[in-house]
């Protein structure tokens, strides 16, 4: 008996199955190490996002404000308010701008904010603020850099 199929012509109109080629042969799975580098390659990719992100994130800016605000609700049917100033309001402030890779501090002071003895008060809260910035960021900085160091694998 022959491995050929012939058609016979007074057979009934059904048709022959249609005969598929050999499958390719697939690719063995991929060895452990090979997984290893491709997880490393991801984590690697992780860590370099988030050091682009860092080098964008290189200012501190802490700012204390005075001015006559409206208060604006964000959501009716939610918890949550924003403040901003009334139009045509005189804002009297204090900025400080660290930027946290040179160290290098800039301080706008309004001349009101800085003449007037009745904000005096504000000027110390304002620096606590700063130090207080400054901290937070710095152990925050930690802990990301921990992560990193965690997640690569290498020795702090």
């Amino acid at each position: 008996m022959s491995d050929t199929a012939v058609a016979n012509p007074t057979a009934s109109t059904a048709q022959l199955p249609a005969v598929q080629a050999p499958a390719a042969p697939s690719a063995p799975p991929p060895s452990g190490a090979a997984v290893i580098q491709n997880e490393q390659g991801k984590a690697n990719s992780l860590l370099n996002t988030i050091a682009d992100k860092l080098d964008r994130l290189v200012t501190l800016t802490v700012v204390t404000a005075i001015a006559d605000i409206d208060v604006v609700q964000d959501d009716p049917n939610q918890v949550g308010f924003t403040c901003r100033p009334k139009a045509g309001t005189t804002i009297e402030a204090f900025q400080t701008q660290v930027n946290l890779v040179t160290g290098d501090i800039e301080n706008l002071i309004s001349r009101d904010f800085a003449t007037n003895t009745a904000y005096h008060s504000l000027t110390e809260f304002h620096l606590a603020q700063v130090t207080k910035s400054s901290d937070i960021v710095s152990t925050n900085l930690k802990a990301i850099r921990d992560l990193a160091v965690q997640i690569s694998g290498r020795t702090g």
